[in-house]
């Protein structure tokens, strides 16, 4: 600093204001991420602090703290009164000679034990909690090197500095450094200002020369083309001409008295000088440069290179004056270079050879040539530079090429030709070249450019190609199957001469056309799905369809297609189609298919005419039978009508023509389907008429099955109508004996009905029926079980034979029936038959043997005794058809016998197998309920364990913070005492704060704080304890604790909430032991009871109370075990209770009077199985209608030995 004023330091500063140091102090901060920085400065007398940035204790703290590492660090000390170094008496440091500047105090770590830190530990900012661990120390000096004052940093933790950080808290050293000198200069130049006015007013005539010298210098470095910068010996700018300011669009007043740096430049290619150019700076003048090159950022921030030429200016005396640096900008050529260097690369990087030929010279020798040609023709650069590139041809290289070579270099245009070339050693490769002419600026060609490709793979890539083809155009041309090419749309491109055979056709009249205009209308639907999907995703595809050849007709053809994609993108380019010629196969196909469908259609034909019915059932089923396996259009049966034979009536009808009631009208509708008519005659009469509708010819084959077949349906008429004149006859008499027969399903009431009815209808003298049942003993084989007779009967004539039951006998088993007029006159019989007949006294005799399903043999007999009897037609038909209804009625009372049977035991083993499929359910979700609070225990465990190390963390710790909060507040009151009267600024911040508010609510803040901890850490042992969900064992546990767990679980439930006064617990515990339980599985029983019980109080008025009671009683369950204790907990709440039907199903599963998704209706019925099952003991509900609901849980204190589990 200079020696003008002899002003010390703070008289200095004084005045000077600390908005510049503020600004550097948070800078300071920023810089090294500290929470403390503050700037102390030195004078002859004292140090005081300037400015400062988060100091927590009091300001004489941290200037003792530097002032001590300032003694501890430098130990050559020299004081000094500032601005004066050399004055003795100042308390300012100076280096020795030997040291240029003061080196930073750097302490990363207090904490670490060495010489310097142990002098520090006993100071009161390093012993305070927390503590100063880390310190940076900057000198501010003067340029002599004068101690002036010191820029601090601190933190609470500690930590390395990097080497930019401290660098750039030194360079805020030098700014304050800065800041003060210039304010020194400020009031040095105030009191040289006045004595300078008057010498500036005697040298105005001077000034004005001067001026004017100026003005004439500036208008000389504004005319100039090039950059002018001139520089003060102190580095700064002190004129600017008009191009400096066109490039960086700074103004030479902007830019005055600023450093080239300032404005983005660095005139020197070395790094800038942070310090002014010195006077004895001429001393290097060696060293500084005379032409440089450096970047310049403009205002906008665009970049330009520029071309120094620096000259120095020196005064008389030998120091430096000026600098004067003239400039050019290359930054286009710098560019122009750049972009040159990068072709030059990009050339030697080609895949393709490059050759530049010079076209001034006649022969055009090759100028260059890059690396990849000569891997191409195997040359190397010196044996091609200077030659033409003839000579890379032969003898065999095509004339006619290099003639439009010659013609092309002639008439300098571009051309594009394939050649064959050799290479060095004398391997033939083909060689696609591209030449152009390079002109220059006035369209001169000055040179040629060859790029050459070798292209020998593609060559015989080309020629084994056009070999393939060759040998498959052959292969189509020849082929017996059509060969076709298409578009994706179908376009013919291509057919092959097996078109002119198979279709009749020209290619040439195919290729155009699309392929659908050939399809048989009923294929193409088929044929344009295989296509679609042959485009989506597939590759081949094989479809079958018909096409039409030249003279109309179609045949038959069986198509597999490729398609043919595009590698890059995917799509179909075109599909090649191979069609052979199926239609021989077809009509051998549709043979065989005709006569298995006429095969069908007889089997069918002949099961619908046996099977019986109506006249129209069995008409249906023809007319729908021959309609699906024909394929026809319509099939339409009329009968003659039984009202006159001249009419025919419209029966059935199948397909989907329109049916008219007379064929004639049917032939005249139908005119767009081919008709056939086939009448229906048995015997020569004429009993209908069949008519066939087809859209199509019939053939031979199938016209003969329909002659058949209508000779089966005209017999079938037949028969069924005779059968139904039959059924009308006898229908009535039937109607009465089967209905009785039928009325019950009891085999006694059915045989009994039965012989009764017969024997009243006939009118014979005695009915019966009888089991035949095989013995040794032929008088048992025969067992009489119903029969109904007339009085006049003797009762000795009711036995039969034992002659007559081996003749009877013999005809059962062969199901013969036996029909006797006369028994005296029958012929066929022998002696001992006849005599048998007459013994048993029989004169007439109608013997009906019936046969059950299950293989039981009987037989119905109706006897004459005293009258001979002919037995007629209409009675044996009659009776046999009474038989056969009673087989049937036999048949159906076994069956429903069985059914009986067989619907009990299903019914027992339904009822079963409900019972167990209601147990497996129950078993399911109570599997599922117990592994989700199993896994919910596990879980609380894992949160209750991770919550109570922090809790007992904070837990721990309260108590130091009560300590410590209650030492503060009593210095607090000691400092007010002593200090009754602060300051105004303090007493400002009391106010502000509100100490005595702050006194007096900190101590209740934390007691409050403890009253939570505590609450957390009996919320975390609850959760502890209630998470025993997955234990397996039974253990010896305090009931009343897992109820309180419970409860603690639960208290957000029945708390008070903000609407609502809560649900208040009664808690009525009596002395209780240890009772062995599953602690876990206990808990959800009373987790599952209270949460019922707390939700049936949810719309209940107050008060909602909820009591639980707990007691010890004994009980005597068995003579031998006296005195059992057992433990009883109750539950009641005062809700509105539940009703007898309702009660009597809670424990059922599945089971909740809860809405839909509020509960499951598992708990209760878990909650019993647990309590019944597992501990042997009961769970019983009491309960009315208003008047609330009790739970009595019942457990022994000592499990049963069955319920313990085995070790």
């Amino acid at each position: 600093m200079g020696e003008e004023e002899n002003l010390s330091l703070r008289e200095i500063m004084a005045s000077e204001t600390a908005v510049a140091f503020d600004n550097c102090t948070q800078i300071a901060i920023h810089i090294a991420q500290a929470p403390i920085a503050y700037i102390s400065l030195i004078d002859a007398s004292c140090q005081w602090l300037k400015s400062q940035v988060g100091l927590q204790a009091k300001t004489h703290h941290y200037l003792d703290f530097c002032e001590r590492v300032i003694a501890l660090h430098y130990t050559s000390r020299q004081t000094a009164k500032y601005p004066q170094p050399e004055t003795p008496s100042s308390t300012e440091t100076k280096l020795s000679t030997s040291e240029e500047m003061l080196s930073a105090i750097v302490i990363e770590d207090l904490a670490i034990n060495n010489s310097i830190n142990k002098q520090l530990a006993t100071h009161p900012l390093v012993k305070s909690d927390p503590g100063i661990r880390f310190y940076i120390g900057i000198p501010i000096q003067t340029n002599e090197g004068v101690l002036v004052g010191m820029l601090s940093v601190m933190d609470y933790e500690p930590r390395p500095i990097s080497t930019d950080s401290l660098n750039a808290l030194k360079a805020i050293s030098r700014q304050v450094f800065m800041q003060m000198d210039l304010h020194r200069q400020l009031i040095h130049s105030k009191g040289k200002l006045i004595k300078l006015e008057d010498t500036i007013k005697k040298r105005s005539s001077v000034w004005e020369i001067v001026r004017q010298e100026r003005d004439f210098v500036c208008n000389v470095l504004n005319t100039l083309s090039a950059l002018v910068v001139v520089l003060d010996p102190q580095g700064k700018i002190i004129r600017f001409n008009h191009i400096c300011e066109e490039l960086t669009g700074y103004s030479a007043q902007e830019v005055e008295g600023k450093t080239p740096q300032e404005v983005g430049l660095s005139i020197y290619n070395f790094p800038v000088q942070t310090q002014p150019l010195s006077s004895n700076y001429s001393a290097e003048t060696d060293q500084f440069p005379s032409q440089s090159e450096s970047e310049w950022i403009a205002h906008d921030r665009s970049h330009h290179l520029i071309a120094w030429s620096n000259t120095i200016i020196y005064s008389p005396d030998g120091t430096i004056e000026h600098i004067i640096a003239t400039g050019t900008d290359i930054t286009l050529r710098r560019e122009s270079e750049k972009m040159l260097r990068l072709l030059e690369r990009a050339i030697a990087a080609s895949p393709n050879g490059i050759v530049i030929s010079d076209a001034l010279i006649p022969e055009k020798p090759i100028i260059y040539c890059n690396p990849t040609f000569e891997r191409i023709t195997g040359y190397s650069s010196s044996d091609i530079l200077g030659k033409n590139c003839r000579f890379l041809q032969g003898n065999d290289t095509d004339p006619e090429t290099i003639g439009i070579i010659r013609a092309c270099l002639k008439e300098a245009k571009d051309c594009l030709v394939t050649l064959k070339n050799y290479r060095k050693d004398g391997t033939a490769f083909w060689n696609e070249l591209a030449i152009s002419p390079v002109r220059d600026a006035e369209g001169k060609v000055t040179h040629f450019i060859g790029i050459q490709t070798d292209i020998s793979e593609r060559k015989r890539a080309e020629e084994a190609l056009k070999t393939s083809e060759e040998r498959y155009r052959l292969l189509a041309e020849n082929a017996t199957d059509l060969i076709s090419r298409h578009s994706s749309e179908g376009i013919y491109l291509y057919a092959s001469p097996a078109c002119r055979k198979l279709l009749k056709y020209e290619p040439e009249q195919l290729i155009g056309h699309s392929a659908y205009e050939f399809f048989h209308p009923d294929d193409v639907a088929s044929v344009r799905e295989s296509h679609q999907i042959l485009l989506a995703q597939g590759e081949i595809s094989l479809v079958s369809y018909r096409i039409r050849c030249y003279n109309g007709e179609y045949i038959w053809f069986e198509t597999t297609a490729h398609a043919v994609r595009d590698p890059h993108t995917g799509k179909v380019r075109e599909l090649v189609a191979v069609s052979r010629d199926i239609t021989s196969r077809k009509k051998a196909e549709v043979s065989l298919l005709e006569r298995s469908h006429l095969s069908l259609l007889e089997a069918e034909i002949g099961k619908a005419l046996g099977q019986g019915g109506t006249i129209t059932r069995i008409l249906q089923a023809c007319s729908d039978a021959i309609a699906h396996h024909l394929n026809v259009t319509g099939v339409a049966i009329w009968t003659v009508s039984r009202k006159s034979t001249h009419n025919l009536e419209l029966q059935v009808s199948s397909g989907q023509c329109e049916v008219e009631d007379c064929p004639k009208c049917q032939e005249r509708s139908n005119h767009h389907c081919l008709c056939l008519n086939f009448a229906l005659v048995v015997e020569g009469r004429q009993v209908g008429m069949m008519e066939i509708s087809s859209r199509y010819p019939l053939t031979e084959q199938v016209q003969n099955a329909l002659y058949w077949i209508a000779n089966a349906i005209a017999v079938g008429i037949d028969r069924v109508a005779a059968l139904e004149e039959l059924h009308s006859r006898r229908e009535g008499l039937l109607f009465r004996l089967a209905s009785q027969i039928r009325d019950s399903l009891d085999l006694n009431t059915i045989l009994a009905k039965a012989v009764s009815e017969i024997r009243s209808l006939l009118q014979v003298d005695q009915c019966h029926f009888l089991w035949y049942l095989p013995t040794t003993d032929p008088r048992t084989s025969f067992v009489i079980t119903h029969q109904a007779q007339s009085s006049s009967v003797p009762q000795s004539l009711l036995d039969y034979p034992a002659d007559c039951v081996n003749w009877l006998s013999e005809k059962i088993e062969q199901h013969q029936m036996v029909q006797i007029d006369d028994s005296s006159k029958v012929e066929g019989f022998d002696g001992q038959t006849r005599a048998a007949l007459k013994q048993a006294g029989v004169a007439s005799m109608l013997f009906l043997p019936l046969e059950t399903r299950s293989g039981q043999r009987g037989a119905i007999v109706c006897n004459h005794y005293h009258n001979i009897h002919e037995w007629g037609v209409s009675d044996v038909e009659l009776l046999q058809a009474v038989v056969d209804q009673l087989a049937i009625a036999i048949d159906q009372a076994e069956l429903y016998a069985q059914t009986r049977a067989a619907a009990l035991a299903a019914q027992t083993q339904a009822a079963q197998l409900s019972q167990a499929f209601q147990d497996l359910q129950q078993k399911e979700a109570q599997l599922i309920q117990s592994e989700k609070m199993s896994s919910l225990g596990q879980m609380v465990a894992g949160i209750a364990h991770e919550i109570n190390n922090p809790v007992n963390f904070i837990y721990g710790n309260l108590d130091y913070v009560r300590d410590y909060t209650q030492d503060l507040l009593e210095i607090l009151s000691l400092y007010q005492q002593k200090y009754p009267s602060p300051d105004s600024e303090l007493e400002e911040k009391i106010e502000e704060v509100d100490l005595r508010f702050i006194t007096e609510d900190l101590p209740k803040i934390i007691a409050s704080m403890e009253i939570g901890a505590d609450r957390i850490r009996q919320i975390v042992v609850s959760l502890r304890n209630f998470s025993r969900l997955d234990e397996a064992e039974m253990k010896p546990v305090d009931i009343h604790e897992g109820i309180d767990n419970t409860l603690l679980i639960l208290h957000n439930r029945w708390k008070a909430k903000k609407v609502g006064s809560g649900v208040e617990i009664v808690k009525n515990y009596g002395k209780l032991p240890k009772v062995e339980c599953y602690a876990g599985q206990l808990n959800q029983v009373f987790m599952n009871i209270i949460s019922n019980a707390i939700d049936a109080l949810d719309n209940q008025p107050d008060p909602r109370i909820v009591t639980i009671c707990t007691e010890l009683f004994h009980v005597q369950n068995t003579p031998e075990a006296t005195n059992i204790p057992y433990v009883r907990v109750k539950i009641k709440d005062n809700g509105p209770g539940v009703s007898t039907a309702v009660k009597n199903r809670l424990f059922d599963p599945f089971f909740t009077t809860k809405p839909v998704g509020k509960g499951t209706g598992l708990g209760l019925s878990i909650s019993y199985k647990i309590v019944v099952e597992k501990h042997g003991g009961s769970l019983q509900c009491f309960s009315e209608p208003g008047q609330g609901c009790e739970f009595w849980i019942e457990i022994p204190v000592e499990p049963p030995a069955e319920l313990r589990p085995l070790d």
